[in-house]
């Protein structure tokens, strides 16, 4: 595998041993197209998936039909780490492709077991689930939020670490679908506060200048 494949975190300092084990797995590349569905709600979970490129959304909706919750994974991404470590069998979500994107995917059975006897691997894994439960929940305390610009004030403030330069995650259209806004909308108030002088923003990086501003938004 090229280092597109091995450039992420979870195989961060893995031992040579653990490399070649997996080089010598069972895998699958992939290639969809946006909306193309990646996999179904009740499927079994057999594989994890290294996305390479693109960007995947799974969802889940309550009884009525009403988005309840997005999870969001982009290139240099792994799923589903936390459902293959909380021992949960099947997806409980219908996971698309945002837009094109590519994934390889590696047998659960295969790589758990090389996981385990590598003590690296395991901490970045234990890392990596940690991080996207974190990242998660503060999604979800942003979006309870009614306004725009309250939601993208969240967003950049803590969803985000502001003191560095903020890359927007693939476009301002995947951005807009996980704060769940009108992506007009969220441009104009992008817009706003470039011109305000409260953020920098040059084409998919944003750099906050005035946090305080941001702060007393919310």
């Amino acid at each position: 595998m090229d280092n597109l494949f091995w450039d992420r975190m979870i195989f961060k300092g893995i031992s040579e041993e653990s490399k070649n084990a997996i080089e010598n797995m069972h895998m699958v590349e992939s290639s969809y197209h946006a909306n193309d569905l990646v996999m179904n709600e009740g499927e079994a979970i057999e594989s994890v998936g290294i996305i390479l490129s693109g960007a995947l959304k799974a969802t889940e909706y309550t009884a009525g039909g009403k988005e309840l919750n997005s999870s969001y994974y982009f290139g240099g991404d792994a799923f589903p780490f936390y459902l293959v470590y909380g021992d949960i069998k099947n997806y409980f979500s219908d996971t698309y492709a945002l837009k094109k994107s590519k994934v390889v995917w590696l047998k659960v059975e295969e790589l758990v077991p090389i996981i385990d006897n590598d003590q690296i691997f395991l901490h970045n894994i234990l890392r990596f689930v940690a991080e996207y439960c974190c990242y998660s929940k503060l999604i979800i305390r942003c979006t309870q939020y009614r306004k725009v610009m309250e939601r993208l004030s969240f967003w950049l403030l803590y969803v985000k670490n502001p003191e560095e330069l903020i890359d927007i995650p693939n476009s301002q259209e995947v951005l807009a679908d996980i704060l769940h806004v009108n992506r007009s909308s969220l441009n104009q108030e992008l817009k706003l506060l470039e011109n305000q002088g409260i953020i920098t923003l040059d084409r998919k990086k944003i750099k906050v200048l005035d946090k305080n501003y941001l702060e007393a938004i919310l």
